[in-house]
């Protein structure tokens, strides 16, 4: 095959436009079925995957042209090494190594679904897959494949031109370089297990746990840490903070009580919860189906006096 392989911006500026004509599609959907995005919860990008799928795995094979709106604003097109275009089960392929990793990012699967096996392929997936097709996507300059495009024997190559030389093979190293990743990635859910057998995140875990329990909460991300600020005549302020974000089922985020309540299971759960400074309460409703998110957030920082007193007179 001899045609003009896409260059990097081409390729960007592409999926760019896409990304804005879902996005869009996402944000209408959600005017009608906000509820029950915000009712699934960290599942809501299970909705988006399907969505997309329709969309670059028509538009990339022969039915659609291989082109993506993106891609006819962008003036390039997927083919295969032969210059033919793609047929369905090869435009899936593609499609499937590209969206699972950015799909799985972030969307919140219950451990007993992942125990043992699911954390190797979940992090296979996100970390393995998806180091690799950035990685790709910058450094891989004589063809311009990502992962996707090298699993499924695919080029992104630019319209109604042709080089006069043949395309290049991916250099060695790539392959080195995405294989070690790789192997990398499937220890990960290793040091990560050993990592939440230590007492501080066994904490972390139990508290949010606990807030999870809450009927309100869908579902719940803690976090411990210090922030040090500088004051005029060059002292500094360390602040030390307990902080938990509580995704919850109804819009109503300036409620108070709900987070004196999730505010007093951190000080319950969590030991070291009462010498911090601050304990923060974020209350967030919205939802993010991956093609599309909205949220709108309340934030609560007050002291563990201040939150201890609230139960005191709410009893």
């Amino acid at each position: 095959m001899k045609c003009e392989i896409s260059g990097f911006w081409g390729r960007v500026g592409a999926f760019f436009v896409d990304s804005i004509l879902l996005g869009v599609f996402g944000l209408l959907l959600g005017l009608f079925f906000s509820q029950q995005f915000v009712a699934l919860g960290g599942w809501g990008r299970a909705v988006g995957f399907p969505i997309a799928a329709l969309y670059f795995v028509i538009l990339n094979s022969r039915l659609g042209g291989g082109q993506t709106i993106g891609k006819k604003v962008s003036k390039i097109k997927v083919v295969d090494k032969d210059g033919e275009l793609l047929s369905l089960p090869r435009s899936t392929l593609r499609y499937s190594v590209l969206g699972l990793p950015y799909f799985l990012n972030g969307a919140i699967i219950s451990e007993s679904i992942l125990y043992p096996f699911g954390f190797c392929v979940l992090s296979l997936l996100v970390f393995g897959f998806g180091l690799s097709i950035i990685y790709l996507y910058v450094f891989n300059r004589r063809t311009r494949q990502s992962l996707h495009d090298i699993i499924a024997g695919t080029y992104v190559v630019r319209t109604n031109t042709e080089s006069v030389e043949a395309i290049k093979q991916v250099w060695a190293v790539h392959y080195a370089i995405c294989g070690l990743m790789i192997v990398v990635s499937l220890f990960v859910p290793v040091f990560l297990g050993q990592l939440s057998q230590n007492e501080f995140f066994k904490e972390l875990t139990k508290t949010r746990e606990q807030i999870q329990n809450v009927p309100q909460v869908v579902y719940a991300t803690i976090q411990e840490g210090q922030s040090t600020f500088s004051q005029v005549g060059g002292e500094s302020k360390t602040t030390t903070y307990l902080s938990a974000q509580a995704f919850i089922k109804t819009q109503n985020i300036e409620d108070e009580k709900l987070a004196s309540e999730i505010a007093n299971i951190m000080l319950k759960t969590h030991m070291k919860a009462v010498k911090k400074n601050l304990i923060q309460v974020v209350l967030s409703y919205g939802y993010d189906i991956g093609i599309a998110s909205k949220w709108s957030r309340h934030s609560y920082s007050f002291s563990p006096e201040y939150w201890l007193d609230k139960k005191g007179q709410e009893i």
